[in-house]
């Protein structure tokens, strides 16, 4: 009997242990580090599968240019009922003309033909590997932006949580103090406006968390949308801003700048590419084309409608050329309309070079300011925290006002959000810089 009660005993808490495990992997948070945050955008943002899709659409159009090397081959079947025969002028005829063919005919043609040389042809083929290559690059640039989109939504995020970490200490010490008022106030040792100011100040600092609290969450939202993930989706970042502070103080900023690997320069020089190979599909135009071709051809006739007639059939194979004489100048304008697109993309790679370089400059100083900003803002935390400390003190010994104590309070609490907001800009223009350089490399921080 006693047995039979452990049996059940441990069935149950088997039963519940499963039970849980089961309601936990349901409301499990999916905890992601940078790099997985990264794969999965890379894998699953519908931006990059809509530009895997156009890649495989450039594909299929550069596969079909080339097929039109092949020799093609055409059918086809005709009937004719000659209502009114077709006539044989003669004066050895009766009448002077004579009936000629059947009532019914009928005829089955073949035809294959393959391009010789064809040059338009030859150009429109190089045409669309340029147009393989701007997919490509195209693929890249959205890959690029995704990537600095992902760093900043990431970091942001940091940020934020961080930020909601200061901002409840800052309440925790502001309800602390105004605990201790209270207490001093009911034992006659402080003053009512004492207590009350204390009181409000720890309610100016909950719309403040709450507003912290409201743009974390819009900003795990922003990331889902990135990396496509179920809006109602829990996550859970691991990381911290702080410890990024190291990197900053250890990285090495260098002012040389190449701008070979930014997306936008290198879609505008195969736009160039693209536009001297048009030119050369234009001119070669003029040039004559060969073919080759084979017809076969079955035919017959009869009075009645039938098909037990004779059928003869006849095979020919030649070469055809054909040779443009004039266009009415249609070649000659095109011609200049694409050397004036030249000059037009020219002119766009000079002044969106001068912009990468403004822009990079920019992103550089940035980085620069922020440094240094953040070993001033190192300072003001620490300098913050001591002050606070001896505010504190010095307003249980009665030597210090409400006042200053406040003013303390809320100096080191800007500080530190100071700190936190100076590396993520710092972090920012990092990922603006890299984008301007073109660094598609998904596992750098």
């Amino acid at each position: 009997m006693k047995r039979g009660m452990k049996l059940k005993a441990l069935f149950a808490l088997f039963a519940i242990a499963i039970s849980g495990s089961l309601a936990s992997a349901q409301s499990g948070t999916l905890r992601l580090t940078l790099d997985d945050a990264l794969r999965i955008a890379m894998d699953e943002n519908l931006s990059v599968k809509i530009a895997d899709e156009e890649i495989a659409r450039v594909d299929w159009l550069r596969k079909e240019n080339w097929y039109m090397l092949l020799p093609s081959a055409t059918g086809n079947a005709q009937y004719t009922n000659n209502v009114l025969k077709p006539v044989f002028f003669s004066d050895f005829f009766p009448g002077g003309k004579m009936e000629v063919g059947s009532t019914h005919s009928y005829a089955v043609t073949g035809t294959v033909q393959v391009p010789l040389v064809a040059m338009a042809l030859y150009k429109s083929i190089q045409l669309s590997e340029i147009d393989m290559k701007a997919a490509l690059e195209s693929a890249r640039s959205t890959k690029i932006d995704l990537i600095m989109q992902v760093k900043n939504s990431f970091y942001g995020i940091l940020m934020l949580e961080e930020s909601l970490d200061v901002l409840s200490q800052s309440y925790k010490n502001a309800r602390e103090t105004a605990d201790n008022i209270k207490n001093m106030y009911d034992n006659g040792l402080a003053a009512e406006y004492d207590m009350l100011r204390s009181d409000v100040a720890v309610r100016n600092i909950l719309p403040m968390i709450t507003q912290a609290e409201n743009g974390l969450e819009l900003s795990k939202m922003q990331l889902k949308v990135l990396l496509s993930l179920d809006i109602d989706t829990p996550i859970e970042l691991i990381g911290d801003i702080s410890s990024y502070r190291s990197q900053i103080e250890n990285s090495l900023i260098s002012n040389k700048l190449d701008l070979s690997g930014n997306s936008d320069i290198r879609s505008l020089e195969i736009q160039i590419e693209k536009m001297n190979k048009s030119f050369e599909a234009i001119r070669a135009q003029r040039l004559p084309s060969l073919a080759g071709f084979a017809n076969y051809q079955l035919q017959t006739q009869s009075q009645e409608f039938t098909f037990r007639t004779v059928w003869s059939n006849s095979f020919a194979v030649g070469l055809a050329i054909q040779v443009p004489i004039f266009n009415k100048l249609s070649t000659s304008m095109k011609e200049k309309q694409v050397k004036v697109g030249l000059s037009q993309l020219q002119y766009q790679r000079e002044l969106l070079n001068n912009s990468l370089k403004l822009a990079a400059t920019n992103s550089l100083n940035e980085m620069t300011r922020n440094k240094i900003q953040m070993t001033s803002d190192e300072q003001a935390v620490k300098q913050a925290e001591k002050g606070y400390e001896i505010a504190k003190v010095r307003y249980s010994t009665g030597a210090g006002t409400l006042l200053e104590l406040n003013d303390t309070e809320m100096a080191l609490t800007n500080s530190k959000l100071n700190l936190n907001q100076t590396i993520y800009n710092y972090i920012k223009a990092k990922n603006e810089y890299e984008k301007v350089l073109g660094q598609d490399n998904i596992n750098q921080k």
